[in-house]
């Protein structure tokens, strides 16, 4: 068998599509220990499960495929959750007002981050990190730690509401994710973004604008934020200062076990998808076999690990 004029070994095809395997090796072993796992309602429930980790995730992708990363993500999904709340509820704004301006306010905070980063020199790791602890800060000042709630009903279309049978989150999940992937495979951005994180130097030597288009992975970054705190609100029913927390380590996770898929220790948004798909799973599966929490915990820290440990070992062998 050939690729694109190459030989596919063995060693190819396992550093390409090991992770989709492996992904197909843990449905079937869920589907032969519990009845319940393959059945078609705990199919749409692992995919409406994952559709909030994929779509901060997509975001993040492209974020990570420059060589940066942004660890304000689940802060932010947590800030746009109240602001979008309070925007209906204290303001009295109607849903897509409301839901626009919150789009809105997540392009800013990723605009912020990526001004830092591309145009201030700061670090990525730490200019998001503190950029996290800011918008956590202004979220806990403003909200003293309480829930908004008394969300308007009809809010619950971004999250709580099905057509033809699949959640409406899963739609939103799928369109972000499409967007996405027409950015990146079909643009001069798209092919940019790459370019920088291929090798930077002959980025900018070819003419690339490097800064701004750092700028604006962050910023659709950010965008990616607020989707996610749109879905998040609309399913809890009510905004919590943290409730968006939880997702930052496991939308990264996401990202880094896409990273041993496909591209070979890079990040791409098919990748992130399976990866999304991979945790889904796990969580689904072992909680159909009444695992203990904590024993979950363990086993995606050991298959965060193992994750890492590939996508650093694929990327020394190709510098």
């Amino acid at each position: 068998m050939e690729v694109k004029g190459k030989k596919l070994t063995f060693s190819t095809f396992a550093k390409k599509y090991g992770t989709v395997v492996a992904l197909l090796v843990i449905c079937l072993f869920f589907s032969v220990k519990t009845k319940a796992f393959l059945t078609p309602s705990n199919i749409i429930t692992v995919v409406r499960q994952i559709s909030m980790l994929a779509t901060l995730g997509a975001g993040l992708t492209i974020v990570m495929i420059t060589g940066r990363i942004d660890l304000s993500i689940g802060y932010g999904t947590s800030l746009l959750g109240i602001i979008v709340a309070t925007l209906m509820v204290d303001f009295g704004l109607p849903i897509p007002v409301a839901a626009l301006i919150t789009i809105l306010f997540g392009a800013l905070i990723g605009l912020l981050n990526g001004s830092l980063v591309a145009y201030a020199g700061i670090h990525d790791f730490i200019g998001t990190l503190a950029t996290g602890f800011l918008l956590s800060g202004i979220n806990q000042a403003y909200t003293k730690g309480h829930p908004v709630s008394g969300i308007p009903d009809g809010f619950k279309i971004f999250g709580d509401a099905s057509f033809l049978g699949i959640p409406s989150m899963i739609y939103i999940m799928a369109a972000w994710l499409a967007v996405i992937a027409l950015i990146l495979g079909k643009t001069r951005f798209g092919r940019h973004v790459y370019a920088i994180g291929g090798n930077k130097e002959a980025a900018m030597m070819s003419g690339v604008n490097v800064k701004f288009n750092e700028m604006m992975t962050f910023t659709f970054c950010g965008v990616g934020m607020a989707l996610t705190a749109l879905i998040l609100t609309s399913r809890m029913g009510s905004a919590h200062p943290t409730a968006g927390d939880a997702y930052q380590m496991n939308a990264i996770a996401t990202v880094y076990l896409g990273s041993t898929a496909f591209k070979e220790g890079e990040p791409n948004l098919l990748g992130t998808i399976i990866g999304a798909l991979i945790i889904g799973v796990l969580k689904n599966g072992m909680t159909l076999m009444n695992i203990d929490y904590y024993y979950q915990d363990i086993a995606q820290g050991i298959l965060i690990l193992f994750a890492v440990a590939v996508t650093s070992m694929q990327r020394s062998r190709k510098k």
